[in-house]
């Protein structure tokens, strides 16, 4: 059972009066799209990026070899988590240099059953927007990387290719960093096989004592309560009533992780009466 937090946002009207209106906490976790073909995978990694020194200084190829080495050991460290996958690997922190054996040779020799390169990597600062403060400007930046891997069967033969973005603010005043982006950039790219969560935030109908009484059980997480105190109003004669309590139900079913419910109580509740908070619930509900 998730545990659900109240978040109030107050809406100012005047000076004498605010109406609260109270959010549900629902996270929902998702599984990977994309798994392993054998129970034990033990993955190689290895980089097939060069680096052009005749278009780039010294110093720029040694920054970004130390943000592509980030975006790999980020990608290691959130597969090692998943079950049944071991990871080894060849990438040199030092040189970071392109290893050129061929991925089958690489698979037999370190006995693996699949092969990650990293192909391609970039990374650099990206102006967002520049403000005026009096007379002086103030740009603000943030760091954007991109990656590409190839994830290689142990025959050589069979892969799939990923292809990663982000960008993340910085403060110049701190100097920059692009280490973070690198590594999120590598789980872009690899999300598919990285189970994730996503947090919703729920408004709650509360417009009644039995409302008022049914959200309290919500967010304590007492569901069960929540539910005896809501079914009596759905099906009770008060129309708008009613099609509130479904949506306060739908919310209910979704913390609890039961989506097909949740749905049909959504739809219900705009059957009922025609309402935006069930209408934006049934389609999140859909893509989920």
């Amino acid at each position: 059972m998730k545990l659900l937090k109240l978040i109030c946002i107050l809406f100012i009207a005047g000076l004498t009066s605010c109406n609260v209106v109270q959010y549900a906490t629902v996270p929902v976790d998702y599984a990977p799209k994309l798994v392993f073909r054998t129970d034990t995978a033990r993955i190689l990694v290895v980089n097939h990026v060069v680096f052009d020194s005749t278009r780039m200084n010294k110093r720029k190829i040694m920054a970004l070899k130390a943000a592509a080495y980030s975006a790999i050991t980020g990608a290691e460290k959130e597969l090692k988590l998943l079950p049944g996958v071991k990871i080894s690997s060849i990438v040199d922190s030092v040189s970071f240099s392109a290893n050129k054996d061929s991925v089958k040779h690489l698979a037999a020799k370190y006995k693996a059953n699949y092969v990650l390169t990293l192909d391609a990597f970039n990374a650099g600062l990206v102006l967002d927007n520049v403000q005026y403060d009096g007379n002086a400007q103030i740009a603000y930046y943030s760091t954007k990387a991109t990656v590409a891997f190839t994830l290689h069967e142990s025959n050589g033969i069979f892969f799939k290719k990923f292809k990663g973005i982000a960008t993340e603010p910085q403060d110049g005043r701190f100097g920059y960093s692009i280490d973070g982006a690198a590594r999120n950039a590598a789980l872009d790219a690899l999300k598919d096989y990285l189970p994730y969560t996503i947090t919703n935030y729920r408004p709650l109908y509360n417009q009644s004592d039995q409302l008022a009484l049914s959200v309290r059980q919500i967010l304590a997480g007492r569901f069960d309560v929540a539910f005896k105190v809501l079914n009596p109003i759905i099906d009770g004669p008060d129309p708008k009533q009613a099609s509130r309590a479904a949506y306060n139900l739908a919310v209910v079913y979704e913390a609890q992780g039961d989506i097909d419910e949740a749905l049909d109580l959504a739809k219900l509740s705009n059957q009922k009466q025609q309402n935006d908070y069930a209408t934006t619930l049934i389609a999140a509900l859909i893509k989920e």
